[in-house]
């Protein structure tokens, strides 16, 4: 086994949204919420990061957009596989279906397969409360709740969220670590690294206009995952579609 604690290595993997702002006195940069923003006018119709271990391409994690009426459904697939001389010594699979409507989530479906151990979660909001039931157990929370996505800058001010591996509701605190360059598909940008503690640690990069442009996180064993943009800027290259994972 390549990882001590598979659960606890990929606990990260999907919690860069764990953010609370920290308010600053003339910031430069202020986020905006991202229920009075339709994503596809942030990031078209999806998102795609390449994952790095040890400055070795393992997998991807992309998201889609799409529209049902006044409702917006977000795809997200998270694919990462460790080989060790040639063979396959880990492989992990992420797939979740959601529901938002006026920038909350109504109802969301998530599975995992971790090497070969499989795990679901599902939450559905019904009034004012959101129930989760996973292998945990059922739980009922109030709404809103935003699960451990990245896309969603609404999510800022918040210090729980729906960890969306677990089924369980996490608490996050946050701290604003300065600007810097983040390399993307339309070149270098300018975005402010957040890390966040709590029930989860991880850096997070967004940009000026809120989009979700870096992803970084250490794992138990002592290795750095790391996000790297191919599309988070709005452009939707046919390439990038037709690209083989």
């Amino acid at each position: 086994m390549v990882f001590r604690s598979t659960r606890y290595f990929f606990l990260f993997l999907f919690s860069a949204a764990f953010l609370v702002v920290a308010s600053q006195a003339g910031a430069r940069e202020e986020l905006p919420r991202a229920e009075a923003v339709d994503p596809t006018a942030l990031y078209g119709a999806g998102i795609d990061f390449d994952l790095y271990r040890e400055g070795k391409k393992v997998g991807y994690h992309k998201v889609r957009f799409d529209r049902d009426g006044r409702d917006l459904l977000v795809s997200s697939e998270f694919h990462l596989k460790i080989r060790i001389l040639f063979l396959t010594a880990f492989e992990y699979l992420y797939q979740a279906e959601g529901r938002w409507r006026d920038g909350h989530l109504q109802r969301l479906e998530a599975a995992v397969n971790d090497n070969g151990t499989q795990i679901s979660v599902a939450a559905e909001r019904s009034g004012g409360l959101v129930t989760v039931a996973s292998a945990a157990g059922t739980v009922t929370e109030r709404a809103p709740i935003y699960p451990t996505n990245h896309w969603n800058a609404s999510v800022l001010p918040e210090t729980r969220v729906l960890n969306t591996l677990t089924g369980k509701i996490n608490d996050v605190g946050i701290e604003r670590r300065g600007r810097e360059k983040v390399t993307t598909e339309a070149g270098e940008v300018s975005a402010t690294r957040y890390a966040y503690t709590g029930d989860l640690e991880a850096e997070v990069w967004y940009d000026d206009a809120g989009r979700w442009v870096k992803l970084r996180f250490a794992a138990r064993d002592g290795s750095v995952i790391e996000y790297a943009c191919r599309r988070c800027q709005g452009a939707i290259p046919d390439r990038l579609e037709q690209a083989e994972r």
